[in-house]
């Protein structure tokens, strides 16, 4: 089944990435700009990241569905920071088996997933009848594996 946006990664050499037990990425060299970035957010969280994954949601209808991102090359209980670049979009978050909290992430918004919100909390980028622009998202992450 093919995937609804568009996705790729950037990171350190050997941290590839296997999600949903199916799909494998494997990380392009860190770009300048990506890695001043990166730099920035470990500077104002404190949290050092090995890969960002960056996904486009052309439309309102490219999406992802419920789920926490707990893929073991990540180690136990990983940060996640997600920067939102283009046009603003619906992120739901909740406690597992509880009800959805709604956020609007606009252009240049920083959401950071502390230790533990992956084994306590699911969230989604859900589909959307409305007309909306372009989004990036850009999710830096921790990894167990590869070299800088």
């Amino acid at each position: 089944m093919p995937v609804p946006r568009l996705e790729c990664i950037y990171g350190d050499k050997g941290c590839n990435y296997l999600y949903s037990k199916s799909v494998l990425l494997k990380p392009l060299p860190w770009t300048q700009k990506l890695g001043e970035l990166r730099d920035s957010i470990t500077a104002f969280t404190s949290y050092k990241f090995r890969i960002v994954i960056g996904n486009q949601y052309r439309t309102g209808t490219d999406s992802i569905g419920w789920h926490s991102d707990n893929e073991s090359s990540m180690r136990y209980q990983p940060v996640i920071a997600s920067v939102s670049l283009g046009g603003g979009r619906n992120i739901k978050k909740k406690h597992i088996g509880g009800t959805p909290t709604d956020f609007w992430l606009e252009h240049g918004s920083l959401l950071v997933m502390h230790p533990g919100c992956q084994s306590t909390h699911l969230h989604q980028v859900p589909k959307t009848n409305k007309v909306v622009s372009t989004r990036i998202n850009l999710t830096f992450r921790p990894h167990t594996g590869g070299q800088r």
